[in-house]
């Protein structure tokens, strides 16, 4: 090999050395730059993606509804509705029935669904008298806002207030103070339920009389 081909290699060499070194520093600028787009991983036809929350941050999510809660009030709303529509009913024949010996748990089955213990037998008692004293049940009735005060996994209290139109003689006027006669009102007051075979009850309640709820 001559001087002047010797030299003319080392030239060529020391250029392709130059062009790698300049390729692998391009790629390695390329890697370690910050300013390009955070890659992804695709998404999946079907599939859900999920991020996580950037750190100090808070979400918030809609309160669960409470089930326990809207069984006791479903329970407390659908026993005013029993005693109601037994009010509400002709006092003529539950009379004549009472008269010929049938029993309250003959006549008005179903508040037994509902209604337990003490508050039974005072539910059953007050549609007695109402009956028997010949009056007309009130003619509406509104159950307000119930709200649960208490709750266990057994018993439960529930705050209200009751308004009604009540009770009326054959003649129009208001009926007994007793039996929820004096015109239109509300009575105010808690009623505690107690979960029995797998249904809450009301088993006792303490009420009092308001012009308005």
């Amino acid at each position: 090999m001559t001087p002047k081909m010797a030299s003319a290699l080392a030239i060529l060499r020391r250029t392709v050395i130059g062009v790698v070194a300049l390729a692998v520093a391009m790629g390695a600028a390329g890697c370690s730059s910050g300013s390009s787009t955070p890659r992804t991983h695709q998404k999946i036809p079907g599939s859900t993606s999920t991020a996580a929350a950037p750190t100090g941050t808070s979400t918030t999510t809609s309160a669960p509804v409470n089930t326990a809660q809207t069984a006791v009030l479903d329970a407390w709303e659908s026993a005013e509705q029993t005693l109601y529509g037994y009010l509400q009913g002709p006092w003529q024949q539950d009379r004549a029935d009472l008269v010929a010996g049938e029993t309250s748990a003959d006549l008005w089955p179903k508040l037994a669904d509902y209604f337990a213990g003490v508050a039974l037998q005072s539910e059953d008692e007050f549609l007695i008298g109402v009956k028997q004293g010949q009056l007309n049940g009130p003619t509406t009735y509104n159950l307000g806002h119930p709200t649960v005060s208490s709750l266990s996994a057994t018993t439960a209290v529930v705050m209200g207030c009751i308004y009604d139109s009540g009770t009326t003689t054959a003649a129009g006027k208001p009926g007994p103070a007793d039996l929820d006669g004096g015109g239109a009102g509300g009575y105010s007051g808690s009623w505690n339920l107690q979960l029995v075979s797998g249904s809450w009850k009301v088993t006792t309640f303490k009420t009092s009389s308001v012009s308005k709820c």
